[in-house]
């Protein structure tokens, strides 16, 4: 907001229309500020699960990794993605991804003539791929809506402690000055009245 402004009703008017429309526009800032608190925070807790649950896994296969480093299994043949099925979803005005499905490749396997792990190995390896790729997924949405929450915080802000406290200082500048103004033109014309009584009294 410029720092002169004129001391007029115009501007008064104006400036009234502006607050109005900052009132109406602060309670909604807010409350996005709020709804992606909250859908941030339900995304960081799913994250933190998803990394848990890959470490847990990690830990419990270290005893398979000698048996699974056999050159004849290759598992990286095997376990290959294909696609990843997501589709999206908007949020307090963001679009973010939402996982669907994770589609591996057909690998064809003789269970006959691999290893009794090989199956079990796969699934448990197709279940870590799903899982980062959900934590890929997830962390790429927070970091979008981490950027809306800190534009819906600053122009909260920007709201509560410039916009709507300078309008409110200006209006009532204005009004004060008006009113001044009022007065003096209500005092000149008495004393304009009683100069004009005076003289039809001397005449």
């Amino acid at each position: 907001m410029a720092d002169k402004i004129l001391m007029n009703k115009n501007t008064l008017a104006a400036l009234k229309t502006e607050l109005k429309e900052y009132n109406t526009a602060l309670p909604v800032f807010e409350m996005k500020e709020q709804q992606l608190k909250e859908v941030v925070q339900t995304i960081e807790n799913t994250i933190a699960r998803l990394k848990q649950a890959i470490a847990t896994t990690n830990e419990g296969t270290k005893k398979w990794v000698a048996v699974m480093a056999e050159e004849t299994i290759d598992l990286a043949e095997i376990v290959k993605v294909e696609r990843v099925i997501t589709k999206k979803r908007e949020i307090a005005g963001v679009s973010i991804e939402v996982f669907e499905d994770l589609v591996f490749q057909d690998a064809e396997i003789d269970f006959f003539s691999t290893p009794l792990w090989v199956d079990v190995a796969v699934q448990v390896i197709q279940e870590q791929k799903t899982n980062r790729t959900l934590v890929e997924i997830e962390e790429r949405n927070l970091e979008l809506l981490w950027e809306e929450l800190a534009e819906a915080r600053r122009m909260k802000n920007a709201l509560k402690e410039v916009f709507i406290p300078e309008t409110k200082d200006n209006i009532r500048k204005i009004e004060i000055y008006l009113g001044d103004v009022e007065r003096l033109a209500i005092g000149c014309a008495k004393l304009v009245k009683k100069k004009k009584e005076e003289k039809k009294v001397v005449v």
